[in-house]
């Protein structure tokens, strides 16, 4: 039979171990070297991140600033702002408000004038003064309070009965509508402060209180005694008081007299307390 010389070439065998040598030298190589390059990398990795805690730890630590550098110009602005209103308002009030007014006192001296004060013996007018001002919650803002008689030179009777009272008063019109018998509904605010005598259909007539403030009202009265009586009374911010006149005939009470009496009464009796 003729001999095929291509059949070697074509069934040669590759040597035993060549191809599993090659593969596993390569497989080898590569892992190894991959393998090698990874921890490498890991290792510089973790050295760098750990040398990066070591700088941050050694740093100082960064001071932290008051609280009012924290705060922006803004709020401080609007903060400045609203303080500044409540000072200026607080100023205010203190010289301004009712909460602090300028206080007076008053006190029953034993003459104003020509007039002199009547004795007490038989404790009338103390237990007038208790009647008017009574001791109950009702009566607390009153501190201090009095009734006193006064007679002309000759006389033999009371010719002004005059009442007296201090205390913190938030209403000075309601306190001298109270004296005289009850609240004018018609004598509205605006009219209070007028500068010449102004009468109401209530029977009140508004006078010019005087160099101490306030108001002064007077009336015409019937007690019972008498026909008709004239009345004056007057009221600030620390001070009510009233005076009756029992020396005028009923058939031609004058009030303009009666109020200038009051003035003068007033002015007699009150003094300024300071501090």
């Amino acid at each position: 039979m003729p001999h095929n010389d291509t059949e070697p070439a074509t069934t040669t065998e590759t040597a035993p171990g060549t191809e599993a040598g090659t593969s596993t030298g390569t497989g080898s190589d590569n892992d190894t070297g991959t393998n090698s390059g990874t921890s490498t990398a890991t290792a510089s990795g973790a050295e760098t991140a750990a040398e990066r805690l070591r700088a941050r730890w050694a740093e100082p630590a960064a001071a932290v600033p008051p609280w009012y550098r924290r705060v922006s110009r803004r709020t401080w602005k609007v903060s400045g702002s609203v303080v500044a209103a409540l000072a200026a308002f607080g100023v205010l009030a203190t010289v301004f408000g009712p909460d602090d007014p300028v206080r007076y006192r008053l006190d029953a001296p034993q003459s104003i004038g020509e007039l002199t004060r009547e004795s007490d013996s038989s404790g009338a007018y103390a237990a007038q003064d208790a009647e008017i001002f009574p001791n109950t919650l009702g009566y607390i803002r009153f501190h201090e309070h009095f009734v006193a008689g006064y007679r002309r030179p000759g006389s033999t009777g009371t010719d002004f009965l005059v009442i007296g009272a201090t205390g913190t008063f938030a209403s000075p019109v309601r306190e001298l509508d109270d004296l005289l018998g009850g609240v004018d509904p018609v004598l509205g605010p605006a009219r209070i402060g007028a500068t010449s005598p102004q009468a109401s259909p209530s029977g009140y007539t508004v006078f010019p209180s005087g160099p101490l403030g306030g108001f002064l009202k007077c009336t015409v009265q019937d007690n019972g005694h008498k026909d008709a009586i004239a009345v004056c009374a007057w009221a600030d911010a620390t001070t009510v008081g009233s005076v009756t006149d029992y020396s005028q005939d009923a058939g031609s009470l004058d009030l303009t007299a009666l109020a200038e009496r009051t003035r003068a009464i007033r002015a007699a009796m009150t003094s300024r307390v300071d501090g």
